[in-house]
């Protein structure tokens, strides 16, 4: 396995170099070594906050002056190297969820997301899943209800992540005439998104205990007649499903590269416990099974990197594959949890401990397994896509053979 994990991405993106210097600077000094449960937990808002003030947090768009390299590809460098110390590290570079309105608000929102989180470093959320309906798009009942000259807001959005430390969310809804509440079907009204500033009144938040990824705020979204300016709409109505497969099939692949970072990290410090572990006169790492058991995760981990940096490198050129990306984040996951947990289990009763980064790790992993779309859906993304693509096919065949 590769020293970092990326060296083969750096080969085909010599460009990058500098910018993975920064990156691992920045880390060094504030992050030095991986996060354990027991340790006192960073202040991740100000190290943000130090990384815009390094140029870190716009590094995956392209800035007014030109400087460095822009795109997915580098924002997902800095989520592996990120994830090498901390799953919970993963907000520290990029802009993360304000990628929206910089890219669908209206000329004025996208000014303002830029000064606010890329130049001042300040975060951005997305509230998306739904008590009720998970991550079910159609099954929503956040309503954007359009008065002509301003909407209103009402509905609950949860379980979400930075209930509290972001400035601002984009919200997914539903958005009707006044005329139509209660007497549409919802599902059959496409999806929007809306940007919700915090200090709008008729926000609400409430917040809970998960079970990793404890570096940020969790909990639920209340809106209660959240009256918002019509130039909050992000792209156009109805341009929701398109907002949210585009930004998502990256975003996705940004949470993967942070599980593969603190899996490869793992599997690192699973290398240098089973060398210099003995049973007997025999070194841990000697015992095929062992030995076996390390290299299957290494290569679980090696290809899903692999499979994660080709995809933000077509996404880099416009090609974006929505099931491949949506199963890219189910695989990475599922093997970065396995090699975790694997190495957990080389750590012995130590490993069983918070004494060591792995219990928190898995924690961490669990969540992302389930976030942003449980691993079992993303999975049948894909098969859906290879069904219907097959499906065409034989059509087309049974229509020329006619």
């Amino acid at each position: 396995m590769s020293a970092t994990g990326i060296d083969p991405v750096l080969n085909r993106h010599p460009e990058l170099e500098d910018l993975r210097s920064r990156l691992t600077a920045f880390l060094d000094t504030h992050l030095p070594s991986p996060v354990r449960e027991n340790d006192s937990r960073p202040d991740w808002l100000a190290l943000r906050a130090r990384a815009s003030a390094a140029g870190l947090t716009g590094i995956d768009v392209a800035s007014p002056e030109g400087r460095g390299p822009a795109g997915r590809v580098a924002q997902g460098m800095a989520m592996f190297l990120a994830g090498q110390r901390d799953c919970d590290a993963r907000e520290i570079f990029s802009t993360g969820h304000a990628a929206m309105p910089l890219r669908y608000g209206s000329p004025a929102l996208s000014q303002q997301t830029h000064e606010q989180a890329v130049a001042a470093g300040k975060l951005v959320g997305v509230a998306s899943s739904e008590p009720h309906s998970g991550s079910d798009l159609r099954g929503f009942r956040t309503l954007l209800v359009d008065h002509g000259d301003h909407f209103v807001l009402s509905g609950t959005k949860g379980l979400i992540s930075r209930v509290e430390e972001a400035y601002g969310f984009v919200v997914f809804c539903k958005l009707v005439d006044r005329r139509d509440v209660g007497v549409i079907d919802l599902r059959t009204v496409p999806l929007s998104a809306v940007w919700v500033p915090m200090d709008t009144k008729g926000v609400l938040t409430e917040t809970t205990d998960p079970l990793g990824m404890r570096g940020w705020s969790f909990g639920h979204l209340h809106f209660v007649d959240t009256r918002l300016d019509k130039d909050f709409l992000l792209g156009e109505p109805g341009d929701g499903r398109l907002i949210f497969d585009s930004h998502f099939s990256a975003w996705r692949l940004m949470m993967s590269l942070v599980c593969l970072g603190a899996a490869a990290a793992a599997i690192q410090e699973s290398m240098a416990r089973t060398s210099s572990r003995s049973v007997g006169r025999m070194p841990l790492a000697a015992i095929p099974s062992v030995a076996a058991r390390l290299g299957t995760a290494a290569a679980e981990v090696e290809a899903a990197t692999a499979w994660c940096f080709s995809l933000l490198e077509r996404i880099d050129r416009g090609d974006i594959d929505v099931a491949a990306c949506s199963a890219a984040k189910a695989l990475a996951t599922d093997a970065a949890y396995r090699a975790v947990d694997l190495a957990l289990q080389l750590h012995g009763s130590e490993g069983y401990t918070r004494h060591t980064p792995m219990e928190k790790r898995l924690r961490d992993i669990r969540g992302l397994r389930i976030a942003d779309g449980p691993n079992d859906t993303l999975y049948s993304v894909l098969a859906h896509s290879l069904l219907t693509e097959h499906q065409q096919t034989e059509e087309a065949q049974l229509l020329a053979h006619h």
